[in-house]
């Protein structure tokens, strides 16, 4: 049988949306708190509300942009969505003092929580059914280079002062993505699954749809595991006198991703998501584990590799397995759901994982992270079975 075509010019189209996006978030995640610190002449103090004041109301839009996603045209939605995303940009210059800059990453971050639900919704539906698992793999890897090349490209122009610079280059590439965005071709609901949709009052379960629960809460583990990483790898590194092997890690983590996301997605189409995920959570775990265990480069560049392999490959089989719970016209609910997931993750396991560093050192935030791994395996288990006897108990009750 003949595979439906996969690598159609609007899913090149969407996927290089997506690294834009992403890689003008990492250029000024890592720009602005050196821009804080030098031209706005501001504490250290002021540098972590840049990146709550972008996430939590990226967060709080999203359940909105998932239904308006349902119920409206994708198609205008990611077009004003890159617009706004655009405009947000051009403002960065004349965020002269440190209350502009966080009004404006509020601003700008209400534009990134609506064109990340919107683009994914996009994605899911370009995608032939058939190879979504595959499909979104690659798309996810756009994610993932964006996360290698906007530290390294951020830094770089900030080490040399270049602010307006990297001001312009977000600039450059958001507008390319207005272009992208009105040049594609979004595949269209019919008009009874809109009207339905529209129909339905806003309740829970567009904040949190109760099929799509166990990938939801194993995402927000597994990612509240990585925050350990993200957020204390390079202190942990300093510490161990391991600098040059932490910047390593990530080159590493990026490029096994890379070599693995392609065939992991294909196998969980062919045979079925359990087979890569149960797989990929002990291997994320392991990795953690050898972190925590860690006294020389190698063993940690070891570590990003296998987590590479788990963490990276895992993420977008979620991504899919809570897309597929839901209905075609509710896609927009579920890839709010999935991304809302993966940033309070980040955003709490930051949280009470500091509090583990200040405790007990950053060695045991790696240790806490392989629990929380555990964890999430454990739930997911229980509540994929749960799902599956009702099933069974609702199919028995209809033949009877």
């Amino acid at each position: 049988m003949t595979k439906e075509k996969l690598w159609t010019k609007d899913f090149i189209s969407i996927s290089v949306i997506s690294f834009f996006i992403f890689l003008a978030f990492y250029i000024l995640l890592t720009a602005l708190p050196l821009y804080i610190l030098g031209p706005l002449h501001e504490g250290a103090d002021k540098v972590g509300l840049i990146v709550t004041l972008f996430l939590f109301p990226a967060i709080i839009i999203r359940p909105f942009a998932g239904r308006w996603v349902s119920n409206g045209s994708e198609k205008k939605i990611l077009v004003y969505s890159a617009v706004a995303f655009f405009v947000a940009t051009l403002l960065y210059p004349f965020a002269t003092n440190i209350w502009i800059l966080y009004v404006l990453r509020i601003i700008h971050g209400l534009t990134f929580g609506v064109m990340t639900t919107v683009k994914g919704t996009v994605c899911a539906q370009i995608i032939p059914t058939t190879r979504r698992g595959e499909g979104l793999s690659y798309f996810s890897l756009a994610m993932s280079l964006a996360m290698v090349f906007g530290p390294y490209i951020g830094l770089n122009l900030a080490n040399i002062d270049a602010y307006n610079m990297t001001f312009i280059l977000c600039m450059i590439i958001s507008a390319v993505n207005i272009v992208l965005a009105i040049f594609m071709r979004v595949p269209k609901h019919t008009h009874a699954e809109k009207q339905a949709a529209g129909k339905q009052k806003f309740t829970f379960d567009d904040l949190f749809d109760k099929k799509a629960a166990p990938y939801a809460i194993a995402t927000f583990i597994l990612a509240c595991a990585y925050s350990g990483i993200s957020a204390f790898l390079a202190l942990y590194a300093k510490d161990l006198g391991l600098v040059k092997a932490a910047s390593m890690f990530f080159i590493i983590y990026a490029v096994f991703i890379l070599l693995f996301r392609p065939f992991t997605g294909r196998w969980a189409d062919q045979y079925g998501s359990k087979i890569i995920i149960y797989p990929c959570i002990i291997l994320f775990a392991i990795g953690m584990f050898m972190l925590n265990q860690t006294h020389t480069g190698t063993m940690l560049m070891i570590a990003g590799a296998i987590i590479g392999i788990g963490y990276g490959s895992v993420t977008p089989i979620f991504q899919t397995q809570t897309i597929n719970a839901v209905e075609p016209h509710r896609v927009g609910i579920a890839n709010s759901l999935f991304f809302n997931s993966m940033d309070l993750g980040m955003a709490v396991g930051s949280f009470v994982l500091g509090i583990v560093a200040d405790a007990s050192g950053y060695r045991n935030v790696y240790l806490a992270g392989v629990v929380m791994i555990i964890i999430s395996g454990l739930l997911y288990w229980v509540q994929t079975r749960a799902k599956k006897q009702d099933s069974k108990l609702v199919s028995h009750t209809i033949n009877d």
